[in-house]
Formats: structure tokens, C-alpha cells, sequence
């Protein structure tokens, strides 16, 4: 019972993150946005792998290592704009389901990449996100940039993979979000960053903050769920979506009709099948 309390409480979490970042863009650019929803982040990362972060071997990771993570860590500053562009200009679930999307973009490039091979399973799963995602956004807002903030995220992924620096998930995290924060620093002070801070309202700044802090406890609730429910946790986390939906639909006013909700149902479909 109480991996289910953990489940349902990284699930809410998860779901909240996009509507508080999208709550946070009202009137702060999205450069900013992601630096302070970035900061936030590297913090509580740190917080959680403080230990495995300062006392990695490094030096072990080589020039090429290096050099990708700095790519992929670029890549995610590219992916933070992006997605605060899109959340600020669309419909939340909308942009969250075409961002979940970057998994499609990875498994294709796996196999030319990597020379992986896909199963059944995969086609099932793609052509679900693509059916589940296209659902939900008709006539919806903000997908352009959606789109590239899928692209930017496969591509920190695959960077990641190709680095072949072996730092552990959260040490790796913790350097290309550092990293990605620091693009959107040096974007945000290069557009005017004083301007735009002093433009934000405090609002903006706690949901953002609140948006940061979300993500990373969020999947924390989830480990813990996962080592007491297993797949029982699985199946509630990926009701995310759903739950994001309805959330957005009370917090933001965003419309929902039966027409998104099948294409949320259609959507969680494929994670399901992701099992």
C-alpha cells in the first residue's frame, strides 16, 4: 500500500511540473524561465547524488566523453527554450506528449546509430505516440517548437550515449542540466537579462522554482514506489498524462474534450507497451 502512496504522489508531481512551468512563462521569457527552472534543478539533483557527483573519477572519462557531454549538455539548454517557447504558447499536454515523443526519434536513430534492432512492439509503440499525440493536438498552439524541443532532447540522449563516459544516470544529469543552465544564462544576459527579470512578476518565479523542484522529486517518489510496487507503479505513473490534462484543464483553464482524452488513452497505450 505504500509503494502506491509514492506512486500516486510521483504522479501527481510529474503531472504538475509542466503546469507550473507553463504558470511560471506568463510574463518571463522563456530563456529565463529555463535558467531558473534549471538552477533549481542542478540544486536538488545535487541534493539527491551529491556524493556521486563529487566523487566520480573524471579523469577516467577521457576527451570524448567530454566532449559529448558538453554537446549533450548544450543540446538541453537548446531543449529548455524550446520548451518553455512551446509551453508558453500552447496547450500543456499537448506539449508534453510531443516532447515524450523524443523516444520515437531515439529508437530510429538507435538503429542507424547503433545498428539496434526493432521489434514488433516498437512500431507498436511509435505508431501509438504518433496517433495519441496528433489526437491531442489538433487545433492546438505551440507545436513547432514542440517539435524541436523532441529533436534537442533525442539528440542530448544519444550524445549521452555516445559518450560512453559511464558517470552513472544522476552524475550525467547533473552536468548536462548544469551545463544547458548555463546556455540559458548566457542566452537570457545576451537578450537583455536584466530587463527581463526585472519584468517577472514573483508569481512567475515560486511556480517556476516549485516546477524545478518538481521534476527530480517527482522520479525519486517513483524509484521509491517502483522497489515496493513494481509494475502497480508503473501503471499509475503512466497515467501522468491523463492526470496532467485534468489538472491543466482546473489550474490553467485549458479546454479538454473527449476527443484529447482518447487521445491521452491512445498515448498511455503506448507506454504501456514501452513495459
Amino acid at each position: 500500500m505504500t509503494g502506491i502512496i509514492w506512486a500516486c504522489a510521483a504522479t501527481l508531481l510529474v503531472a504538475l511540473a509542466p503546469i507550473l512551468a507553463k504558470a511560471g512563462t506568463k510574463k518571463t521569457d522563456p530563456a529565463l524561465s529555463g535558467s531558473i527552472s534549471g538552477i533549481v534543478l542542478c540544486a536538488v539533483i545535487f541534493f539527491y547524488a551529491g556524493n556521486q557527483i563529487t566523487g566520480s573519477n573524471y579523469g577516467a572519462i577521457g576527451r570524448k566523453g567530454l566532449i559529448f557531454i558538453l554537446l549533450a549538455g548544450i543540446a538541453a539548454g537548446l531543449f529548455g527554450i524550446c520548451f518553455f517557447k512551446s509551453i508558453h504558447e500552447g496547450d500543456t499536454s499537448g506539449v508534453v506528449s510531443i516532447v515524450k515523443c523524443s523516444y520515437i526519434v531515439t529508437l530510429i536513430a538507435g538503429v542507424f546509430l547503433f545498428h539496434t534492432h526493432m521489434v514488433v512492439n516498437d512500431y507498436i509503440v511509435i505508431a501509438l505516440m504518433v496517433i495519441g499525440a496528433t489526437v491531442i493536438n489538433i487545433n492546438c498552439s505551440g507545436i513547432p517548437f514542440a517539435l524541436l524541443a523532441a529533436v534537442c532532447a533525442s539528440c542530448a540522449s544519444i550524445l549521452i550515449s555516445y559518450s560512453g563516459a559511464g558517470l552513472g544516470t544522476s552524475v550525467t544529469a547533473f552536468w548536462c542540466v548544469l551545463i544547458g543552465t548555463i546556455v540559458l544564462v548566457i542566452i537570457t544576459i545576451a537578450t537583455g537579462g536584466m530587463k527581463k527579470i526585472r519584468s517577472m512578476s514573483f508569481v512567475d518565479g515560486i511556480c517556476l522554482i516549485l516546477a524545478g523542484i518538481a521534476y527530480p522529486v517527482a522520479y525519486d517518489f517513483y524509484g521509491r514506489a517502483a522497489e515496493l510496487a513494481g509494475k502497480y507503479a508503473a501503471y499509475i505513473f503512466n497515467a501522468a498524462l491523463l492526470l496532467l490534462m485534468i489538472c491543466a484543464s482546473v489550474a490553467l483553464k485549458e479546454k479538454i474534450s473527449g476527443k484529447k482524452i482518447i487521445g491521452a488513452a491512445i498515448f498511455i497505450a503506448a507506454l504501456f507497451f514501452m513495459m
